[in-house]
Protein backbone atom coordinates (compact mmCIF):
# COMPACT_ATOMS: atom_id res chain seq x y z
CA UNK A 1 0.00 0.00 0.00
CA UNK A 2 1.49 3.22 -1.31
CA UNK A 3 1.11 6.21 1.54
CA UNK A 4 0.99 9.21 -0.22
CA UNK A 5 -1.71 11.32 2.71
CA UNK A 6 0.79 14.07 4.49
CA UNK A 7 4.16 15.17 4.65
CA UNK A 8 4.67 14.41 8.27
CA UNK A 9 4.60 10.46 8.33
CA UNK A 10 8.02 9.63 9.71
CA UNK A 11 9.50 10.67 13.10
CA UNK A 12 12.29 12.70 11.52
CA UNK A 13 15.96 12.47 9.78
CA UNK A 14 18.17 9.81 11.52
CA UNK A 15 20.72 12.98 11.58
CA UNK A 16 18.70 14.72 13.83
CA UNK A 17 17.87 11.23 15.94
CA UNK A 18 21.36 10.97 16.19
CA UNK A 19 21.77 14.66 17.46
CA UNK A 20 19.51 14.16 20.23
CA UNK A 21 21.00 10.90 21.06
CA UNK A 22 24.11 12.80 21.60
CA UNK A 23 23.32 15.09 23.99
CA UNK A 24 20.76 12.16 26.17
CA UNK A 25 22.85 12.98 29.14
CA UNK A 26 23.01 17.03 29.21
CA UNK A 27 21.77 18.82 31.76
CA UNK A 28 20.02 21.92 30.22
CA UNK A 29 17.93 25.35 31.23
CA UNK A 30 14.20 24.83 29.91
CA UNK A 31 12.25 27.32 28.34
CA UNK A 32 14.83 27.82 24.79
CA UNK A 33 17.61 29.74 26.98
CA UNK A 34 20.03 27.11 26.55
CA UNK A 35 23.17 26.85 24.67
CA UNK A 36 21.86 24.48 21.98
CA UNK A 37 18.67 27.03 21.38
CA UNK A 38 20.57 29.97 21.50
CA UNK A 39 23.27 28.64 18.78
CA UNK A 40 20.73 27.64 16.89
CA UNK A 41 19.01 31.37 16.64
CA UNK A 42 22.28 32.03 15.59
CA UNK A 43 22.84 29.90 13.12
CA UNK A 44 19.54 30.64 11.17
CA UNK A 45 20.37 34.10 11.14
CA UNK A 46 23.27 33.59 9.72
CA UNK A 47 21.24 31.70 6.94
CA UNK A 48 18.60 34.59 6.79
CA UNK A 49 21.52 37.34 6.73
CA UNK A 50 19.68 39.09 9.45
CA UNK A 51 20.86 39.49 12.92
CA UNK A 52 18.11 41.85 13.97
CA UNK A 53 15.40 39.50 13.86
CA UNK A 54 13.97 37.43 16.93
CA UNK A 55 13.31 33.66 16.60
CA UNK A 56 11.28 31.38 18.94
CA UNK A 57 11.09 27.47 18.66
CA UNK A 58 7.25 26.37 18.66
CA UNK A 59 5.42 22.93 18.95
CA UNK A 60 3.70 23.06 15.56
CA UNK A 61 1.96 24.70 13.11
CA UNK A 62 -1.52 25.76 14.75
CA UNK A 63 0.81 27.28 17.89
CA UNK A 64 3.03 29.18 15.27
CA UNK A 65 -0.17 30.39 13.49
CA UNK A 66 -1.52 31.54 16.46
CA UNK A 67 1.35 33.44 18.10
CA UNK A 68 1.74 34.70 14.23
CA UNK A 69 -1.43 35.74 14.00
CA UNK A 70 -2.57 37.24 17.50
CA UNK A 71 1.14 39.08 18.02
CA UNK A 72 0.25 42.93 17.77
CA UNK A 73 -3.14 42.86 17.20
CA UNK A 74 -6.14 44.32 19.32
CA UNK A 75 -10.02 43.15 19.66
CA UNK A 76 -11.27 45.16 17.16
CA UNK A 77 -8.68 44.34 14.42
CA UNK A 78 -8.75 41.07 11.57
CA UNK A 79 -6.94 39.42 9.48
CA UNK A 80 -7.49 39.16 5.62
CA UNK A 81 -6.71 35.50 4.16
CA UNK A 82 -7.62 33.80 1.73
CA UNK A 83 -11.05 31.42 2.05
CA UNK A 84 -8.63 28.22 1.71
CA UNK A 85 -6.19 29.38 4.35
CA UNK A 86 -5.10 27.28 6.64
CA UNK A 87 -6.36 29.58 9.63
CA UNK A 88 -9.93 29.74 8.33
CA UNK A 89 -10.94 26.11 7.85
CA UNK A 90 -8.20 23.77 9.60
CA UNK A 91 -7.22 25.10 12.98
CA UNK A 92 -10.67 24.62 15.07
CA UNK A 93 -11.24 28.12 15.27
CA UNK A 94 -7.85 28.89 17.27
CA UNK A 95 -7.70 32.16 15.84
CA UNK A 96 -11.02 33.38 16.50
CA UNK A 97 -10.69 31.92 20.26
CA UNK A 98 -7.98 34.50 20.77
CA UNK A 99 -11.07 37.14 20.15
CA UNK A 100 -9.99 38.07 16.13
CA UNK A 101 -11.87 37.83 13.42
CA UNK A 102 -10.80 36.57 10.13
CA UNK A 103 -12.06 37.92 6.78
CA UNK A 104 -11.70 36.11 3.54
CA UNK A 105 -11.56 36.15 0.32
CA UNK A 106 -12.23 33.86 -2.49
CA UNK A 107 -9.43 32.48 -4.67
CA UNK A 108 -8.82 30.07 -7.43
CA UNK A 109 -5.37 29.10 -6.69
CA UNK A 110 -5.21 29.57 -2.99
CA UNK A 111 -3.39 32.84 -3.09
CA UNK A 112 -4.23 36.29 -2.51
CA UNK A 113 -2.68 39.17 -4.65
CA UNK A 114 -2.14 42.94 -4.30
CA UNK A 115 -5.71 43.18 -6.10
CA UNK A 116 -7.58 41.50 -4.17
CA UNK A 117 -6.49 42.66 -0.79
CA UNK A 118 -6.59 46.29 -1.93
CA UNK A 119 -10.45 45.35 -3.52
CA UNK A 120 -11.61 43.87 -0.31
CA UNK A 121 -9.18 45.93 2.11
CA UNK A 122 -11.08 49.57 0.73
CA UNK A 123 -14.39 48.22 1.81
CA UNK A 124 -13.53 48.64 5.55
CA UNK A 125 -14.68 51.86 6.23
CA UNK A 126 -16.91 51.65 8.83
CA UNK A 127 -17.51 51.69 13.09
CA UNK A 128 -19.71 48.59 12.09
CA UNK A 129 -16.69 46.36 10.49
CA UNK A 130 -13.64 45.16 11.84
CA UNK A 131 -9.96 46.81 10.89
CA UNK A 132 -7.87 44.92 9.37
CA UNK A 133 -4.65 45.34 10.41
CA UNK A 134 -2.89 42.02 9.45
CA UNK A 135 -2.46 39.90 6.20
CA UNK A 136 -2.44 35.99 6.37
CA UNK A 137 -0.98 34.01 3.68
CA UNK A 138 0.72 30.40 3.21
CA UNK A 139 3.40 29.67 1.27
CA UNK A 140 3.12 26.91 0.04
CA UNK A 141 -0.53 27.40 -0.31
CA UNK A 142 -2.92 24.58 1.17
CA UNK A 143 -3.25 23.64 -2.59
CA UNK A 144 0.07 23.32 -3.58
CA UNK A 145 0.70 26.43 -5.24
CA UNK A 146 3.59 28.88 -4.30
CA UNK A 147 4.09 32.99 -4.49
CA UNK A 148 6.95 34.31 -6.92
CA UNK A 149 8.87 36.85 -5.66
CA UNK A 150 7.71 39.74 -6.95
CA UNK A 151 4.30 38.99 -5.47
CA UNK A 152 5.33 38.57 -2.28
CA UNK A 153 7.19 42.30 -2.58
CA UNK A 154 3.66 43.71 -4.25
CA UNK A 155 1.64 42.34 -1.28
CA UNK A 156 4.10 43.38 1.27
CA UNK A 157 4.13 46.49 -0.94
CA UNK A 158 0.56 47.56 -0.28
CA UNK A 159 0.68 46.12 3.88
CA UNK A 160 3.67 48.63 4.40
CA UNK A 161 1.43 51.72 2.33
CA UNK A 162 -1.61 51.01 4.65
CA UNK A 163 -0.86 50.10 8.12
CA UNK A 164 -1.39 46.42 7.84
CA UNK A 165 1.36 43.77 8.90
CA UNK A 166 1.97 40.66 6.71
CA UNK A 167 2.42 37.13 8.17
CA UNK A 168 3.38 33.98 6.13
CA UNK A 169 2.53 30.52 7.41
CA UNK A 170 5.37 28.38 6.33
CA UNK A 171 4.66 24.94 7.17
CA UNK A 172 5.66 24.60 3.96
CA UNK A 173 8.64 27.38 3.31
CA UNK A 174 10.91 24.72 2.34
CA UNK A 175 8.66 23.18 0.14
CA UNK A 176 8.03 26.45 -1.59
CA UNK A 177 12.09 26.87 -1.26
CA UNK A 178 12.43 23.59 -3.05
CA UNK A 179 10.30 23.92 -6.04
CA UNK A 180 11.49 24.90 -9.50
CA UNK A 181 9.10 27.72 -9.37
CA UNK A 182 10.44 29.59 -6.69
CA UNK A 183 12.41 32.82 -7.46
CA UNK A 184 14.14 33.71 -4.36
CA UNK A 185 16.10 31.70 -1.13
CA UNK A 186 16.28 31.82 2.25
CA UNK A 187 18.41 34.73 2.93
CA UNK A 188 15.44 36.43 0.98
CA UNK A 189 12.54 36.01 3.25
CA UNK A 190 13.29 39.06 6.48
CA UNK A 191 12.83 41.59 3.65
CA UNK A 192 9.13 40.29 1.98
CA UNK A 193 7.21 40.19 5.56
CA UNK A 194 7.02 41.84 9.13
CA UNK A 195 6.47 37.82 10.50
CA UNK A 196 6.62 34.09 9.24
CA UNK A 197 7.42 30.68 10.47
CA UNK A 198 10.16 28.15 8.61
CA UNK A 199 8.58 24.76 8.70
CA UNK A 200 9.81 21.80 10.80
CA UNK A 201 7.32 19.51 11.22
CA UNK A 202 6.81 18.83 7.70
CA UNK A 203 10.17 19.34 6.78
CA UNK A 204 11.76 16.31 8.84
CA UNK A 205 11.72 17.38 12.15
CA UNK A 206 10.42 15.04 14.75
CA UNK A 207 8.54 18.69 15.21
CA UNK A 208 8.62 22.33 15.56
CA UNK A 209 8.57 25.56 13.83
CA UNK A 210 10.76 28.44 13.80
CA UNK A 211 8.91 31.41 14.07
CA UNK A 212 10.77 34.38 13.09
CA UNK A 213 9.89 37.99 13.91
CA UNK A 214 11.04 40.81 11.73
CA UNK A 215 8.92 44.03 12.41
CA UNK A 216 10.05 45.86 16.22
CA UNK A 217 6.57 46.37 16.74
CA UNK A 218 5.59 42.77 17.19
CA UNK A 219 8.69 41.63 19.42
CA UNK A 220 7.49 43.32 22.07
CA UNK A 221 6.00 41.19 24.55
CA UNK A 222 5.73 38.42 22.41
CA UNK A 223 7.36 35.78 24.82
CA UNK A 224 4.57 36.78 26.89
CA UNK A 225 2.16 35.84 24.37
CA UNK A 226 3.83 32.75 23.37
CA UNK A 227 3.97 31.48 27.13
CA UNK A 228 -0.37 32.71 27.35
CA UNK A 229 -0.80 30.71 24.54
CA UNK A 230 0.10 27.64 26.13
CA UNK A 231 3.28 27.16 22.76
CA UNK A 232 6.16 28.08 24.62
CA UNK A 233 7.75 24.61 25.54
CA UNK A 234 9.37 23.72 28.81
CA UNK A 235 12.13 21.18 26.96
CA UNK A 236 12.88 24.13 24.94
CA UNK A 237 16.45 22.69 24.29
CA UNK A 238 14.91 19.63 22.58
CA UNK A 239 13.53 21.69 19.55
CA UNK A 240 17.51 24.07 20.31
CA UNK A 241 18.97 20.64 19.27
CA UNK A 242 16.93 19.70 15.95
CA UNK A 243 17.33 23.06 14.92
CA UNK A 244 20.91 23.60 15.16
CA UNK A 245 21.28 20.16 13.64
CA UNK A 246 19.67 21.17 10.65
CA UNK A 247 21.74 24.59 10.35
CA UNK A 248 24.98 23.76 11.13
CA UNK A 249 25.55 21.68 7.43
CA UNK A 250 24.87 23.71 4.81
CA UNK A 251 21.33 23.00 2.59
CA UNK A 252 20.46 20.39 4.83
CA UNK A 253 17.08 22.45 5.77
CA UNK A 254 16.01 21.94 2.32
CA UNK A 255 17.64 18.68 1.41
CA UNK A 256 14.11 16.53 2.32
CA UNK A 257 12.21 18.91 0.49
CA UNK A 258 14.27 19.24 -2.93
CA UNK A 259 14.09 14.91 -2.80
CA UNK A 260 10.40 15.20 -2.04
CA UNK A 261 9.64 17.63 -4.92
CA UNK A 262 12.11 15.61 -7.56
CA UNK A 263 9.29 12.77 -6.53
CA UNK A 264 5.90 14.81 -6.86
CA UNK A 265 7.73 15.90 -10.30
CA UNK A 266 8.11 12.27 -11.35
CA UNK A 267 4.62 11.66 -10.10
CA UNK A 268 2.51 14.43 -11.23
CA UNK A 269 3.83 13.72 -14.65
CA UNK A 270 2.85 10.70 -14.88
CA UNK A 271 -0.38 10.84 -13.72
CA UNK A 272 -0.85 13.36 -16.63
CA UNK A 273 0.53 11.30 -19.14
CA UNK A 274 -1.96 8.87 -18.36
CA UNK A 275 -4.86 11.39 -18.99
CA UNK A 276 -5.64 12.63 -15.60
CA UNK A 277 -6.25 16.12 -14.93
CA UNK A 278 -5.15 18.16 -12.19
CA UNK A 279 -6.86 20.49 -10.02
CA UNK A 280 -4.45 22.70 -9.44
CA UNK A 281 -1.48 23.76 -11.15
CA UNK A 282 1.52 21.24 -9.90
CA UNK A 283 4.32 23.60 -8.47
CA UNK A 284 5.20 22.21 -5.20
CA UNK A 285 5.13 18.58 -3.14
CA UNK A 286 1.38 18.65 -3.01
CA UNK A 287 -0.88 16.96 -6.14
CA UNK A 288 -4.55 17.25 -6.66
CA UNK A 289 -5.82 15.11 -9.16
CA UNK A 290 -9.55 14.73 -10.02
CA UNK A 291 -11.02 11.45 -10.12
CA UNK A 292 -14.51 10.05 -10.67
CA UNK A 293 -15.81 7.74 -8.33
CA UNK A 294 -14.83 4.15 -9.87
CA UNK A 295 -10.93 5.99 -10.39
CA UNK A 296 -11.35 6.68 -6.17
CA UNK A 297 -12.63 3.23 -5.82
CA UNK A 298 -9.34 1.85 -7.89
CA UNK A 299 -6.65 3.80 -6.49
CA UNK A 300 -7.65 3.59 -3.03
CA UNK A 301 -7.07 0.01 -3.23
CA UNK A 302 -3.29 0.73 -3.89
CA UNK A 303 -2.73 3.60 -2.12
CA UNK A 304 -3.43 5.83 0.71
CA UNK A 305 -4.69 10.02 0.22
CA UNK A 306 -7.15 12.59 1.00
CA UNK A 307 -9.89 13.45 -0.43
CA UNK A 308 -9.94 17.39 -0.06
CA UNK A 309 -13.37 18.36 -2.26
CA UNK A 310 -15.08 18.45 -5.37
CA UNK A 311 -14.52 20.65 -8.42
CA UNK A 312 -15.84 19.89 -12.28
CA UNK A 313 -18.21 16.91 -10.50
CA UNK A 314 -15.36 15.00 -9.20
CA UNK A 315 -13.55 14.13 -6.12
CA UNK A 316 -10.30 15.87 -5.71
CA UNK A 317 -7.70 13.66 -4.58
CA UNK A 318 -4.78 14.92 -2.75
CA UNK A 319 -1.10 13.29 -2.87
CA UNK A 320 1.81 14.52 -0.77
CA UNK A 321 5.43 13.28 -0.79
CA UNK A 322 7.93 13.33 1.59
CA UNK A 323 11.97 13.06 1.90
CA UNK A 324 11.10 9.02 2.36
CA UNK A 325 9.54 8.98 -1.18
CA UNK A 326 11.55 6.82 -3.31
CA UNK A 327 11.34 6.49 -6.95
CA UNK A 328 10.36 2.94 -6.88
CA UNK A 329 7.46 3.62 -5.09
CA UNK A 330 6.62 6.33 -7.28
CA UNK A 331 6.84 4.53 -10.63
CA UNK A 332 5.20 1.52 -9.39
CA UNK A 333 2.29 3.23 -8.23
CA UNK A 334 2.01 5.06 -11.20
CA UNK A 335 2.20 1.38 -13.20
CA UNK A 336 -0.46 -0.25 -10.77
CA UNK A 337 -3.29 3.12 -11.59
Amino acid sequence: MYFFVNDYNSVGYPEILDALKNCIDEKNPGYGIDSHSQRACKLIKTALENENIDIYFLPGGTSANIIGATAGMRQQDSIISAKSGHIEGHEAGSIEACGLKIETIPTEDGKLSKELIKNFHEQFKTEYMTVPKKVYISNTTEVGTLYKKEELKEIYDYCKENNLYLFIDGARMAAALASDKCDYSLKDLTKLCDIFYLGGTKAGLLFSEALVVVNEDLKKDLKNLIKQKGTMLAKGFIAGIMWERVFEEKDFYLKGSKKAYKMAKVLAKGITNQGYNLAYPFESNQIFVLLDENQVKKWQKIAKFEITGEKESKKIARLVTTFRTTEEEVKNFLKEI
